[in-house]
């Protein structure tokens, strides 16, 4: 049986959460907060990432099943952060001390680092911040631009102000701008919930630039099933009956980039359904709370929430692509090499 710990750090969480919704519009720095709360700030901190963690995994975790400090969870997520399907299988053990910390860094140098290093020596790559964009330039030109309608175009390099993604703009062979690319690198010790709506509401104030937006990632990641589930209530995914306009994507072990389109969807959505989604359906709304003894309103959605959609069909999007290439090669003035890539797709080679 594990050993026996303090765990009245979650305690001071959840005071925090109530010392937030009663507190009005005063604004309250983390000093502040940890002063309030009787802790130290840089303690208060770390049980704030922690508590915020296990927010982020979906539906509320009850109090008695958290036997454990905020230290284990610190080390948990990192490990999510790298291989969400390793530390979701320890999470039970985890939460009830039957892990040390010894055995998470374990866990830890056996599947982050390692793993870390066999992707980049599979795609033939030195891990570095770099190195997602020189990843996506290379499948640029590998692939013409075809995945992102552009073919004939050329990419232009974005920089990022104010704290936006860098990534790229694409243009088609008619000089039209036509796609936005946002690369991301989800992890670390932030809130998941946070870091997606950020990011959706980054892409949703950049549907000016562009009439679809691109979030391309090293790697799958919590965020990116996150950012999914909002597209399916705030809109933008491939059964939005207005405009599929926020594509996910992620590059896999062998270098291809994997685009979350209606074969990923038609699972996701059977899950919410069944209340098995990350997102609860209450976190979608800001709560409204009376201080003058009158009842409150409604609550207020913090977005425009769209019927969750039926699914009208579960394509890859690899074959959205292949439509494209083989309509090309069977123009009039196709050139030889577009006839050659038709015929190899045809074939499926």
């Amino acid at each position: 049986m594990g050993r026996r710990v303090n765990t009245s750090w979650y305690d001071t969480y959840l005071r925090s959460k109530e010392l937030e919704a009663t507190r009005g519009e005063i604004a309250f720095s983390d000093p502040d907060v940890a002063d309030s709360l009787g802790v130290k700030p840089k303690t208060w901190s770390r049980m704030k990432l922690a508590g915020r963690f296990l927010d982020g995994l979906g539906a509320p975790i009850p109090r008695e099943r958290i036997l454990c400090g905020y230290a284990p969870i610190e080390r948990l997520a990192k490990l999510w952060s790298h291989d969400s399907e390793i530390a979701e299988a320890n999470l039970d053990a985890v939460l009830s001390n039957q892990m040390k910390l010894v055995e998470l860094e374990k866990l830890i140098r056996n599947h982050v680092k390692p793993e870390v290093q066999n992707v980049a020596l599979k795609r033939g790559r030195v891990s570095s911040g770099k190195s997602l964009f020189a990843e996506l330039e290379r499948y640029f030109d590998k692939s013409k631009l075809h995945p992102f309608d552009a073919y004939g175009g050329r990419y232009l390099r974005r920089r990022g102000t104010l704290g936006s993604p860098n990534g790229y703009c694409l243009y088609n062979a008619k000089g039209k701008l036509v796609c936005l690319v946002l690369c991301i690198k989800p992890g670390g010790w932030r809130d998941p919930a946070v870091t997606a709506r950020e990011l959706y509401e980054h892409a949703l104030s950049q549907r000016h630039v562009a009439p679809t937006i691109w979030f391309v990632a090293e790697s799958e990641s919590i965020v990116l099933r996150r950012l999914a589930e909002l597209t399916l209530y705030w809109g933008g995914s491939p059964f939005d009956k207005k405009k599929h306009w926020l594509f996910l994507s992620h590059f896999n072990d062998n270098g291809y980039l994997q685009v979350l389109f209606e074969d990923y969807f038609v699972p996701l959505i059977a899950q919410i359904k069944a209340d098995k989604g990350l997102i609860a359906k209450d976190e979608l709304f800001c709560l409204i709370e009376p201080l003058d003894g009158q009842s409150a309103p409604r609550d207020l959605p913090l977005l425009p929430l769209q019927q969750l959609p039926e699914p009208t069909g579960n394509r890859q999007y690899r074959d959205i692509v292949n439509n494209r290439i083989v309509a090309i090669g069977k123009r009039e003035n196709a050139t030889p090499e577009e006839r050659r890539d038709r015929l190899e797709t045809e074939l499926g080679l």
